[in-house]
C-alpha cells in the first residue's frame, strides 16, 4: 500500500466532536423539554433581578437607617447644648448685680451702715428690674388687707376673729413671685379668718 492509501484515524477529539454535534442534533429536534428550559431560564433571570433589586433597597434602608441614627445623634447633642447654655442670657444679666455686691461688701468695710443698706436696696431695686424686664419675673405686691387666694398665697398662720367677713390676708412672712402670668412661688401669709 501506498502512503497515499492508508486509512488515517480519526483523533479522539475530532471522534468527541462528531458526538457532541449529533447529540445537539438531538436535542434540538427534542421539543419537548424547550419551553421548560426555556421557562427556567426566564426564572433563573428574574431571580437574579430580584435579588439585585433585594440587595438594591436593602443597601438603601441601610444608609437610610444610618441616617436616622446620625439624625438622633446630632439631636441628643444639640438639646444637650441647648440645656447647658439655656441660662447662659440670664448669667450675664447677673454678672454686673455680682459686680455691685462686691462693691457692697468693699463699701461694708467703710462702717457707713446707712450707705451700705442703701447701697443693697439699691442692689436689689437692680436685680428685680432685671428680672421682671428680661425673664418675666413679677412680684406680689400690697398683698396684705387682700382677699385670701389659695391660687397665690399659701396659709402659714391663721388667726380667728369677729372683725373679717371674708379670708383676709393680715401679714406677709414670705414674698410671692409670677412668672409671666402663672405662679412661680405661692406667698407665705398669716391669714385672719372669719368666725
Amino acid at each position: 500500500m501506498s502512503k497515499k492509501e492508508k486509512k488515517v484515524e480519526p483523533s479522539i477529539e475530532e471522534k468527541n466532536q462528531e458526538v457532541t454535534e449529533k447529540l445537539d442534533e438531538k436535542l434540538g429536534e427534542d421539543t419537548t423539554l424547550t419551553p421548560e428550559l426555556t421557562r427556567i431560564n426566564e426564572l433563573e433571570e428574574e431571580l437574579e433581578k430580584v435579588k439585585k433589586d433585594v440587595e438594591q433597597e436593602r443597601d438603601s434602608l441601610l444608609r437610610k437607617s444610618a441616617d436616622m441614627d446620625n439624625y438622633r445623634k446630632r439631636l441628643i447633642r444639640e438639646k444637650e447644648s441647648a440645656v447647658q447654655y439655656a441660662n447662659e442670657r440670664l448669667i450675664n444679666d447677673l454678672i454686673p448685680v455680682l459686680d455691685d455686691f462686691d462693691r457692697a461688701i468693699d463699701a461694708a468695710k467703710t462702717k457707713d451702715f446707712a450707705g451700705y443698706v442703701d447701697g443693697v436696696k439699691i442692689i436689689r431695686s437692680q436685680l428685680l428690674d432685671i428680672l421682671e424686664r428680661n425673664w418675666g419675673l413679677k412680684a406680689m405686691n400690697d398683698i396684705v388687707g387682700t382677699e385670701f387666694s389659695p391660687h397665690e398665697h399659701e396659709a402659714m398662720m391663721m388667726e380667728t376673729s369677729d372683725q373679717f367677713e371674708t379670708e383676709t390676708v393680715l401679714a406677709e412672712l414670705q414674698k410671692g413671685y409670677y412668672l409671666h402670668t402663672k405662679v412661680l412661688r405661692h406667698a407665705k401669709v398669716k391669714v385672719g379668718k372669719p368666725s
